[in-house]
């Protein structure tokens, strides 16, 4: 039992099946209270548990319209950060929905992975939201059930504008069953995602603050910091988190 402290991060097997999430309070040398990241609280066997370090899973299409070649790349610097925090991470390229979907149903539906990054292009214009892969585009509106079997994980879409769409937003939290959904709900360069994303994962990974409050205050951190978004300071926070 003394592998297992409060606030481990752990896989949980209860009745039949697995699941994540972290320790709330050691009850004994043999028990265990944890809640799992879809919000159930167990009352577990030591010998049903084992440790789970964090796992993300970056999703990337090259920044350049319909290029393979551009080195323009996000995720292999992501990957840098949370090797400081000894992270496993998981990059993958991605260039059509065909990609995206089976990328999802099978890196990022894993027991092990909690935390899914999706960076591309995004626009929003009217009731149209979209994702604009190297080759294709995906209407977030009509496509929900793409991102569905993300149980209790955090899907962070690194893309202009997405989240400006709350229905959409919300019907994909609903529909994947994530525990948190964080977008931007305007274009933003890429110095202002940078430190923005960079806060976002220190505060998920080395804090036990809910996502929605990790937005609230690294938008209150950027805006007190005079940092812009694009080419002036934002009336409204950039970050969003549903």
């Amino acid at each position: 039992m003394s592998e297992f402290r409060k606030h481990s991060r752990v896989l949980v097997a209860h009745k039949g099946e697995t699941h994540r999430g972290r320790i709330t309070k050691v009850l004994s040398r043999t028990k265990c209270r944890v809640v799992t990241d879809t919000g159930e609280r167990l009352v577990v066997s030591a010998r049903y548990l084992r440790n789970s370090p964090d796992r993300v899973l970056i999703l990337e299409t090259p920044l350049s319209k319909r290029s393979l070649k551009h080195e323009r790349t996000y995720g292999p610097m992501v990957q840098r950060w949370l090797s400081a925090y000894d992270v496993k991470t998981v990059y993958e390229r991605v260039h059509s929905v065909s990609d995206l979907h089976g990328f999802l149903q099978k890196r990022g539906a894993n027991i092990a992975t909690r935390v899914i990054q999706i960076i591309c292009h995004g626009t929003h214009k009217g009731g149209n939201t979209t994702l604009n892969l190297t080759f294709e585009k995906l209407d977030l509106v009509d496509n929900a059930e793409l991102f569905k079997g993300l149980d209790g994980k955090i899907l962070i879409f690194s893309c202009c504008s997405v989240g400006a769409n709350r229905r959409a937003m919300e019907n994909i939290k609903r529909v994947s069953n994530a525990s948190a959904v964080i977008a931007y709900r305007r274009i933003v360069w890429d110095c202002y995602s940078n430190i923005c994303e960079a806060l976002l994962f220190d505060r998920i990974i080395a804090s036990r603050t809910p996502p929605v409050q990790i937005v609230d205050k690294i938008n209150d951190a950027l805006d007190g910091m005079n940092i812009w978004v694009g080419s002036r300071k934002p009336k409204h926070p950039a970050l969003v988190c549903y």
